[in-house]
């Protein structure tokens, strides 16, 4: 794992057309290798395992779900920018939390004022290959 320092020493840097479409479609092939595919096998041993409950059938649950997590995790991480798959190095997390009001109508007909808390998530991350800094932003309700 990289350290802060040496994230500072990563400069930013001209990526061409032609490197972000290769990169592009590396981390689409990447992504329907190590994400979409273990996920829909996953499910599919999830849907056979239910009636049958054989235990047998766990072994490549493991397996495929640890592949799945592997390739969400490089999914979360590929820049923006440049396209290039797990190449993003996570900088800084913030959490907010916002409180804002609503108002709904009930069966009656009467105005009725809620609290709802929103959790908003800001993470940056400079990325490897071209330097940039990227900023994800995650609403979540509590």
């Amino acid at each position: 794992m990289k350290k802060l320092a040496d994230v500072k020493k990563i400069k930013e840097r001209k990526i061409s057309q032609n490197e972000i479409e290769k990169n592009e479609k590396i981390s689409k092939r990447n992504k329907l290798y190590m994400y979409t595919i273990p996920m829909i096998i996953i499910i599919l041993l999830a849907v056979i395992y239910i009636p049958t409950n054989n235990n047998y059938l766990l072994i490549p649950f493991g397996i495929f779900f640890l592949i799945f997590l592997f390739g969400w995790d490089a999914n979360q991480r590929t820049c923006s920018e440049c396209k290039k798959w797990n190449s993003i190095i996570w900088i800084d997390n913030k959490v907010d939390i916002q409180i804002a009001t609503k108002q709904k109508k009930n069966l009656i007909g009467k105005k009725v004022t809620k609290n709802v808390r929103k959790k908003i998530t800001k993470s940056t991350g400079k990325c490897t290959n071209c330097g940039k800094e990227n900023t994800v932003e995650k609403i979540r309700r509590i």
